[in-house]
């Protein structure tokens, strides 16, 4: 079930950020996260409370944190995009948005298959391979940095929201989302990033529909978590780059290179092995 919930989620993720690299184009993308998470709040409010549950303390703050984790993951991913190598930081983010739930799951006890490891391993080069750019220029040094802190960032919201207790269904995650928007909104005022603060500016239609798809994948992954294996959850909740570098494709007629139609496969080929493991 986890392989299926999380697989699930990349498809909502991958979909929900080729929207919002197309509203992009007409603002910045500090406009569209800050205006995405701003309209996803209230909605994944008042689900969380409709639907209610039994949380303590930690659970809260396991909630806060990967929110927090989550907003400094986008602030570096964007920073590094702006100012190093794209082709360095996006993959990178990518792949170690999926290796740092793995290494946490073995930590914790994980014991997959040995035909779900083989997957788990041909995961993280097959999503580099699918989120790879062309070289934007500037430093490698500050590709690497950026695109590792991104990364972890990303990592580190997947495995904290899956540390969140069963009977507390949404409720983290509402934290999550505050806390998400809080900090980004706080890094806006102080210059960090330019946002649009006109709602009416913004290509609306994209931003709401990357909003209700970024949190619809943020249940579906933290069910994915909570259903079974920690690793194999993860990973399959990583494969966005592939389905938002097709729908390019498909969409806009965005040239595939050889290296990202090969990411694409083995992101396929991977995605069963851990499924039939």
């Amino acid at each position: 079930m986890e392989v299926l919930l999380g697989g699930l989620s990349s498809i909502l993720y991958g979909v929900a950020d080729f929207l919002g690299g197309e509203a992009s184009r007409k603002v910045t993308s500090a406009t569209v996260v800050v205006w995405s998470g701003v309209l996803a709040f209230p909605f994944l409010l008042v689900v969380g409370l409709v639907i209610g549950g039994d949380a303590s303390l930690s659970d809260y703050l396991y909630g806060a944190g990967s929110g927090m984790s989550g907003a400094v993951g986008l602030v570096m991913l964007f920073a590094g995009l702006a100012r190093g190598r794209a082709a360095v930081v996006a993959p990178l983010a990518a792949a170690l948005g999926a290796v740092v739930p793995v290494i946490a799951g073995i930590m914790s006890g994980d014991r997959p298959s040995v035909t779900a490891w083989v997957g788990v391993m041909i995961a993280a080069p097959a999503i580099a391979l699918s989120a790879w750019v062309e070289d934007a220029g500037g430093s490698i040094r500050d590709g690497l940095v950026f695109g590792s802190i991104a990364g972890i960032s990303f990592g580190a919201f997947a495995t904290l929201i899956a540390q969140t207790s069963q009977g507390s269904n949404l409720l983290p995650l509402v934290v999550a989302r505050g806390s998400l928007v809080v900090l980004i909104v706080v890094l806006s005022m102080t210059g960090v990033w330019a946002v649009e603060r006109r709602f009416a500016r913004t290509p609306r239609p994209l931003v709401a529909a990357n909003s209700l798809l970024d949190v619809t994948a943020n249940v579906s992954l933290l069910y994915a978590l909570r259903s079974g294996s920690l690793a194999l959850a993860a990973v399959a909740g990583s494969f966005y780059p592939a389905v938002t570098v097709i729908l390019a494709r498909t969409v806009n007629g965005e040239h595939l290179r050889k290296r990202q139609m090969a990411g694409i496969a083995l992101t396929l080929f991977a995605l069963s092995l851990i499924a039939l493991g």
